[in-house]
Order: C-alpha cells, then structure tokens, then sequence
C-alpha cells in the first residue's frame, strides 16, 4: 500500500491511512515525543520513520496475510485507554475492518485488518 495523501488512496486503503493519520495526530496532542515522517517514498517502497529511532519499511508485493497466524500483528501502545477507544471509534467511522476487541479492566486493545488483511494493533495497560 503507497498512499501520499489521502485524495491519492481509495477504498480501505484511503480509510486505513486517514484514521492512522488521525491517531497519530491525537497521541502527538496527548504528550507522545515521536513525530513520523517520510524517510524514502518511490514506486516500490516506502520507508517511515520515527524520531524514537522506529523505522517501517512498507513495498508492494504479493499479500501474504492470510498465511500468518493471527498473533502476528503490528502494535503501537497509545497514552491511555480512552485513546485506545477514540482509535477504535475512528475505525469504525472510517469503515476499517476490526479483527479483535478487548477491554477487560486492565488491558485494552482493538486490532483490525489493512487493506491486504495484515492486522494492526492499538493498545494500552490501565
């Protein structure tokens, strides 16, 4: 999935990129000290990176998803569990898949799928 801006995405792809960016926005405004940013982007890969030191390497290929066992995921722990639910709240708005729920007083999570069913985690401990 390569996305510039979000009138270049359509369908799932688009929605998942808005409510990333939207979420990311949200911790930025909750204290989080990372800021994101395009290290490399042409036609075959995108690298992301982070001023924590994290880096994300994303390419086009042949989607695999559906291979991987379900704990195979990407997780980003957010400020608090309200944070967890507005994420959650926007992923629904913006009609992303969601693959798992939990909230059980002292651990909350919400997973959903991207375009190609890779499954992507927001989570944070009471």
């Amino acid at each position: 999935m390569r996305c510039r801006s979000s009138s270049s995405c359509s369908g799932a792809a688009g929605r998942l990129a808005a409510a990333a960016r939207s979420c990311t926005a949200s911790e930025r405004r909750a204290g989080s000290r990372g800021r994101t940013e395009r290290l490399h982007e042409d036609d075959h890969l995108l690298i992301l990176g982070s001023d924590d030191g994290s880096e994300l390497a994303l390419s086009q290929g042949k989607p695999i998803a559906g291979e991987l066992p379900r704990t195979n995921h990407f997780g980003f722990r957010l400020a608090d569990e309200a944070a967890v639910r507005a994420a959650r709240d926007r992923f629904r708005a913006a009609g992303v898949v969601e693959t798992e729920w939990q909230d059980d007083g002292r651990f909350v999570r919400v997973q959903v799928a991207d375009p190609d069913g890779y499954r992507v985690e927001v989570y944070a401990h009471y």
